[in-house]
C-alpha cells in the first residue's frame, strides 16, 4: 500500500509480501505494496522464477474514498524489467469495480519496453506451472 502501517502493539505489519524458495523455484508475490526506496535492492537478493507483483495502482479519487493504492502497471512493469524474473505475472486486477487496471496495458508495456520479459496473465482459478530449463539448452 501507500503507507508502511505496524500494528505497533503486536510489532508487525499487516500487509505483507512473500518469498518461497521450494522444489528449485524462487516465487514472490508482493503482496499489496507500492515501489518504494529500497525494494528493489531488497528483492535484488533473489534470482526470481515467478513474480507477482499488484498493477492496480493508486490516485486521489481512490484515496479520498479510503481506497488504499499499489503499484501502477508502469511502475510493476519497470520493477520486473529490473529484477529480470523468468516470468512476470500482473496481480491485484479485476478484484473491485472501482480500484481495477486492464492487465493487458501491463502486458503491452513488458512487451515494449521489455521484450526480453517473459510476462503473461493468469485467469482466476488457473495454474502456472514452473519447469526448469536444463542450463546446455
Amino acid at each position: 500500500h501507500e503507507f508502511l502501517d505496524r500494528d505497533e502493539a503486536a510489532g508487525a505489519y499487516p500487509y505483507l509480501g512473500y518469498v518461497v524458495e521450494a522444489g528449485g523455484f524462487t516465487i514472490c508475490h508482493a503482496g499489496d505494496t507500492c515501489r518504494y526506496e529500497g525494494l528493489e535492492t531488497k528483492l535484488r537478493r533473489w534470482r526470481f522464477d515467478a513474480l507477482m507483483l499488484p498493477i492496480n495502482g493508486r490516485d486521489a479519487r481512490r484515496l479520498a474514498a479510503n481506497c488504499i493504492g499499489n503499484m501502477t502497471y508502469q511502475e510493476a512493469a519497470d520493477l520486473a524489467g529490473a529484477l529480470e524474473p523468468a516470468l512476470v505475472i500482473p496481480a491485484h486486477y479485476d478484484m473491485f469495480a472501482a480500484n481495477s487496471e486492464d492487465p493487458a496495458l501491463f502486458i503491452d508495456y513488458v512487451n515494449v519496453k521489455y521484450p526480453k520479459l517473459a510476462a503473461r496473465t493468469l485467469a482466476h482459478g488457473c495454474r502456472c506451472v514452473l519447469k526448469k530449463q536444463p542450463a546446455d539448452c
